[in-house]
């Protein structure tokens, strides 16, 4: 019975981390794993990142954003100004041709204004991602804790953390 059990929840473990994974494409891009972090109830704003890669030979922007979860939708980046960092609206974010842009915590992100409703933890919600060229995709958002820190990221950090 033991070994019965072992390999249900080995399944389980199995089937629940590949439902977390999800990427969407659209003619030459990927955009892999939506997420955003999980905000108190009382919020009115949460933001969104991911990577977005371009298998494509010419460069693509990233021109707006749109979700019901949200009254206004930006394109946002961190900047230093003043000795602090600041976020700011930017018109676009570009997609480089056979590269990729990371839209994650302290560079460029998607920002929710006026939040319509807080989504929970696992839930999800759609994002409608216009680019120049690629146009119109859609996404779904996976809510993820405060502390979440997808795989990407944490090895480019460590990489980053050998050059200092």
């Amino acid at each position: 019975m033991k070994l019965f059990n072992k390999v249900i929840l080995g399944s389980a473990f199995l089937f629940s981390s590949l439902a977390g994974a999800h990427e969407f494409n659209s003619g030459q891009l990927n955009i892999d794993h939506p997420w955003s972090k999980q905000v108190p109830p009382s919020s009115s704003v949460a933001a969104a990142f991911f990577e977005i890669t371009n298998q494509g030979n010419e460069q693509d922007m990233l021109i707006r954003a749109e979700s019901p979860i949200a009254g206004k939708t930006e394109l946002h980046t961190h900047i230093h100004e003043d000795g602090m960092m600041k976020m700011r609206e930017v018109k676009e974010i570009a997609i480089p041709a056979n590269g990729s842009q990371m839209l994650k915590p302290g560079g460029y992100h998607i920002m929710f204004f006026d939040l319509q409703t807080i989504p929970e933890l696992g839930e999800r919600f759609p994002l409608t991602l216009h680019f120049a060229k690629a146009g119109r995709v859609e996404v779904e958002v996976t809510v993820e804790p405060a502390t979440y820190i997808p795989e990407g990221m944490k090895r480019a950090d460590a990489t980053h953390s050998k050059h200092h």
